[in-house]
């Protein structure tokens, strides 16, 4: 599979309408500091189509730490923007794949924000996922990093089930 058909399939999967409403955890203000501030400036609120990999560079924060801000329904919306950000720039691969993997050490994925999250997915953005993890893998072969490629394995294991 090539980025470009990879892409596509991400395209179709997840859809770009109706865009969230709420966006951040449980408040529906957004928190002070640097990381709301620019989340709220370059992702909050705007289609995932149009949410670029600088985006989330720019909000001073990994995007897999800036989840901590966002809903997780909201997170799910904004993914794709990863995914596909991810493949247009494999220097950012591993942005992607941490935020297909549950926080902490040990990934559990028995905690409320990850249930949120992974419950809402349909059976086509799971196959699209999938599909994400073994291109991936492909495509980077060789020159993968032996991180990126531990996310790939642990990812795999998640996504894997249904």
């Amino acid at each position: 599979m090539t980025v470009d058909e990879l892409s596509e399939r991400i395209h179709i999967a997840f859809p770009v309408k109706p865009v969230p409403k709420r966006f951040w955890i449980g408040d529906s203000q957004p928190l002070v500091g640097d990381i709301p501030e620019e989340l709220a400036k370059r992702i909050a609120h705007r289609p995932w189509v149009d949410v670029t990999m600088l985006d989330w560079t720019m909000t001073s924060a990994q995007a897999s730490t800036a989840r901590a801000y966002i809903d997780p329904n909201a997170f799910r919306y904004y993914l794709p923007s990863l995914l596909v950000g991810g493949l247009s720039d494999f220097g950012y691969i591993d942005w992607p794949l941490e935020c297909l993997l549950p926080a902490g050490r040990k990934r559990r994925t028995t905690g409320n924000w990850w249930q949120d999250f992974w419950t809402g997915f349909t059976e086509q953005q799971m196959d699209a996922v999938q599909a994400y993890l073994i291109g991936v893998r492909s495509m980077l072969r060789e020159s993968v990093h032996l991180s990126e490629l531990h996310f790939i394995d642990e990812a795999h294991l998640i996504w894997g089930r249904r």
